[in-house]
């Protein structure tokens, strides 16, 4: 497993994370703080999203020629 993936794979659980316990807080009246936490989700999503794909780009370099 790449760093890559476990930094998406980490991001995504995060973003989760992150929504349920920010719909729990605000639900339960804490809502300064569960805005906080739902702000987070969008941009979580995005770093999961350039890792996953800079796992599957292909480089140049890694390129076998014959």
């Amino acid at each position: 497993m790449t760093p890559d993936l476990i930094t998406a794979y980490a991001c995504r659980f995060a973003a989760v994370s992150a929504c349920a316990g920010g719909a729990s807080l605000t639900t339960a009246g804490q809502w300064p703080a569960g805005v906080l936490l739902l702000w987070l989700v969008p941009s979580l999503f995005l770093i999961a999203h350039r890792a996953r794909l800079a796992h599957t780009r292909i480089h140049q370099t890694e390129r076998t020629s014959r």
